[in-house]
């Protein structure tokens, strides 16, 4: 692979529509679309989505060149413009290196050590007090449930009790800033969804004010990210308005992701009782005298199953960034100005990286076999590089938390429909209505 810019033709192009290129058969099936074009014209080609064109890189080696490229030849704020009027100008939006770069850092540093352990144990006091309301048999709609635990626990470590008392109220808006993120259209026309965004911002701008301002007041604070932004020294001098937005666009990239990613998790656990069968015995030796699993337990059963849904059902479509100049890779030319684009899907199913890729395995990360080891971005399901999720050792934790929990106290049964993937919001999650049926353990 080489990256020398030069006059090469452009990867092959996926045919579409007149002015819409591919953009409704890509918004129809993300995953889908991107793999059929894998299929026809191999791991490096050409996709038009509306008046945005873009080149489609497949595997390990290509992730790679990717990430290492980020803030040089390709660049981030181009593709987040999209959320500066849900978030402002902070951390991956921001044009300026500096702080995007200095928001980034807090963002790493918040979620480790003393910090990621209570932000852990509230997960767990969520997780809990949501069991104790299902009572002793039922039948729950997984999206349901899982994107309102996952909110509240959001609520709780990100921008503490006070806002976790008026979840309800939050839970709505949040609802109607995602709607409004479009990665085509430009983001200030007057539509609708655009509108509803904006309202939707001033709202949550309103409710998180005050905390913000008392917490500025306060040294000695809940443990949760607000008071940890407020008190960092790079950070916690900026404006109410940055703030808000770091803590509003933590909340909401942590929340879609991990609920959708842990309703895949679940789902194709219960769907395969042979795996589930070790993992439940993994848990109950694991367990207290309470009959609870302590947050530190080891679980690597367990973290093997979230690997293999990462891995089978990645919640991210793709990844994107911005050509800043020509770019030659494998003799093709990646022109200034288009995207170049990552598919986790595709690229997590190829059989050159991932033996079988299409079975679920999760005894493929077992020491022995480690197939992610074969490259260091072979699962990308977490981005790479610096831009790496910052939040994904506790989003690991909270979905082990909730998954030993529930497996823990009752016995699931899988759903009679094999649920299909419905992309909502900027996340791929299991379509609507997802039942599963529970029960207490004997």
């Amino acid at each position: 692979m080489t990256t020398r810019s030069g006059l090469l033709p452009t990867p092959p192009m996926v045919p579409g529509l007149p002015l819409l290129g591919s953009m409704l058969e890509w918004q129809r099936d993300h995953a889908g679309f991107f793999q059929r074009a894998y299929e026809r014209y191999g791991p490096v080609f050409s996709v038009r989505l509306g008046p945005q064109r873009g080149v489609v890189l497949v595997g390990p080696d290509y992730h790679d060149f990717f990430f290492k490229e980020v803030d040089k030849r390709l660049s981030v704020p181009e593709l987040y413009r999209f959320v500066v009027p849900m978030f402002g100008d902070v951390a991956l939006a921001s044009r300026d290196p500096e702080t995007r770069r200095r928001h980034v850092g807090l963002l790493h540093s918040a979620f480790q050590g003393q910090r990621l352990s209570a932000y852990s144990r509230l997960a767990a006091e969520e997780t809990h007090a949501w069991l104790d309301g299902l009572g002793g048999s039922g039948r729950f709609e997984l999206w349901r449930e899982m994107e309102g635990l996952v909110m509240r626990i959001a609520a709780s470590t990100l921008l503490g009790p006070e806002v976790r008392a008026r979840v309800d109220d939050f839970r709505p808006l949040l609802a109607d800033l995602a709607r409004g993120m479009d990665f085509v259209l430009p983001p200030y026309l007057p539509l609708p969804k655009f509108i509803r965004r904006d309202q939707a911002r001033r709202r949550l701008t309103e409710m998180i004010k005050p905390v913000l301002a008392e917490r500025r007041r306060r040294v000695d604070g809940p443990p949760d990210f607000l008071q940890t932004l407020v008190h960092d020294p790079g950070v916690g001098g900026e404006s109410d308005e940055r703030l808000i937005g770091m803590s509003l666009m933590t909340l909401f990239t942590g929340y879609l992701t991990t609920c959708a990613q842990l309703a895949w998790a679940l789902v194709l656990l219960v769907q395969h009782p042979a795996h589930l069968a070790t993992v439940v015995a993994e848990v109950d030796a694991a367990c207290a005298g309470d009959g609870r699993v302590p947050v530190e337990a080891r679980l690597p059963r367990l973290d093997r199953a979230l690997k293999e849904a990462i891995r089978l059902r990645p919640v991210m479509s793709h990844y994107a960034r911005h050509n800043r100049t020509d770019i030659e890779v494998d003799g093709y030319r990646l022109p200034a100005g288009w995207l170049t684009m990552l598919c986790p899907a595709v690229a997590h199913r190829l059989p050159e990286v991932f033996t079988d890729p299409d079975r679920y395995d999760p005894e493929r990360f077992a020491p022995d076999r480690a197939e992610d080891r074969r490259h260091p971005y072979a699962l990308i399901g977490f981005s790479g590089g610096f831009y790496r999720c910052p939040g994904s050792a506790f989003g690991m934790n909270e979905m082990r938390i909730v998954i030993a929990a529930l497996l823990a106290r009752f016995r699931l049964v899988a759903p009679a429909v094999e649920p299909v993937p419905a992309f909502d919001m900027g996340v791929t999650r299991p379509a609507s209505p997802c039942m599963m049926d529970y029960r207490l353990r004997d």
